[in-house]
C-alpha cells in the first residue's frame, strides 16, 4: 500500500455545513429548479453563456449553497456552484460542460468490445466525469469500474458522496493521493473560490502524498487495461504521464486520452510524448487535448 497520510490534513477540508444529510436534503426550490430549466437549453455560444451567467444567481449559484440534482440522466451529485467551476457547469448549463471531449468519450464507451469498461481519472475533482462515463457504460450493457485519483480531501469528500448517491460503491476505488513522478511527499495549494484549481506547489500550504500512477494502479486497483483516462492536475500533466510511460507496460496504455493541456508550455511536449507512444491526436481546444490509439 502506499502510505496516504500525507494528504489527509483536514485543514484542506472546508467547513460541510451539515452536508452529511442525505442525498434530496439540499434540492434547488421550484423557482430555481424553473430557472435552471430554462438554463439547460441555452444554446452552447457567447450568448448563451452570457445569459446563463446572468441567471445563475437567480438559480442559487451565487449563494454558496449546495444542491442536489440528477446529473447525465442516471446519476446523483451534490453540486457546489460558487466554489468549483465544473459543478457550477452541470449545475446552470450541463451541456456547455466539456461537450466535444465528453462525444469522444462517450463514443468510445458506446463501441467498447469488451464486458466491462476501465476509467481512469486523474484528478479525479468530484467526480463528474467518471460519473457521466458510468451513465454511458450503464446505457450501452457494460459494467463500469473507475480508479479515482484526488489529492484534496475536500474534492474527495465531494467526490465520495456522489458516488454513494449514485449508488455506485461497487464501481469506484478513490484513490488519496497526488498523481506525481515519484513517491514523495509534495507541497499543495488550495484555490478556494476554484477548488478544481488546487495543485502542486513548492510554495503551498499543505502537504498531500505523491505516487506515481502505474503504483496506484498495479496496488489499489484490479485494473487489467485502461479503457480511458482523464487526466486534469493543473501543470503536472507531462511528468506525470512521462513517468508512466516510461514504467508501464504497453497493455496498460490507455486506449483513449482526454487530457488538460491549457498550460501552454506543457502542450507541445504533451502531444510530442502521446505522438511517441504511438497515439493519434483526435481533437483539443485551447483547455484540452484528446489522444488514441488502436481502431
Amino acid at each position: 500500500m502506499i502510505d496516504p497520510d500525507g494528504a489527509k490534513s483536514e485543514t484542506l477540508i472546508a467547513d460541510d455545513d451539515g452536508e452529511d444529510a442525505e442525498f434530496g436534503a439540499f434540492r434547488p426550490t421550484p423557482q430555481q429548479e424553473a430557472i435552471r430549466r430554462l438554463t439547460h437549453r441555452l444554446p452552447y455560444n457567447y450568448a448563451g453563456r452570457k445569459l446563463a451567467s446572468l441567471l445563475l444567481g437567480l438559480a442559487g449559484g451565487r449563494a454558496g449553497a449546495c444542491f442536489d440534482v440528477p446529473v447525465f440522466s442516471s446519476q446523483a451529485a451534490r453540486l457546489h456552484p460558487k466554489d468549483n467551476i465544473c459543478e457550477k457547469r452541470v449545475y446552470i448549463t450541463p451541456d456547455h460542460w466539456d461537450p466535444e471531449e465528453r462525444a469522444i468519450l462517450e463514443s468510445r464507451i458506446e463501441r467498447s468490445s469488451g464486458a466491462d469498461f476501465f476509467f481512469l481519472d486523474v484528478g479525479a475533482n468530484v467526480g463528474l466525469y467518471s460519473l457521466f462515463a458510468r451513465a454511458v457504460a450503464a446505457r450501452t450493457g457494460l459494467k463500469f469500474h473507475a480508479a479515482c485519483v484526488e489529492a484534496d480531501p475536500e474534492m474527495r469528500r465531494r467526490l465520495g458522496f456522489n458516488v454513494a448517491a449514485s449508488g455506485a460503491e461497487n464501481d469506484f476505488v478513490i484513490l488519496p493521493y497526488a498523481a506525481a513522478a515519484t513517491r514523495a511527499r509534495l507541497s499543495f495549494t488550495v484555490h478556494s473560490s476554484n477548488r478544481g484549481m488546487s495543485r502542486l506547489d513548492a510554495d503551498g500550504a499543505h502537504t498531500v502524498q505523491g505516487a506515481p500512477l502505474i503504483d496506484m494502479i498495479r496496488q489499489e486497483t484490479n485494473f487489467p487495461r485502461i479503457d480511458a483516462m482523464k487526466i486534469d492536475i493543473e501543470g503536472a500533466e507531462e511528468a506525470v504521464l512521462r513517468a508512466f510511460f516510461d514504467a508501464a507496460p504497453a497493455a496498460m496504455a490507455p486506449l483513449l486520452a482526454i487530457v488538460e493541456t491549457s498550460h501552454e508550455s506543457k502542450a507541445g511536449a504533451i502531444a510530442a510524448l502521446f505522438k511517441d507512444a504511438g497515439y493519434g491526436a483526435v481533437f483539443n481546444n485551447d483547455k484540452n487535448a484528446v489522444f488514441a490509439r488502436g481502431p
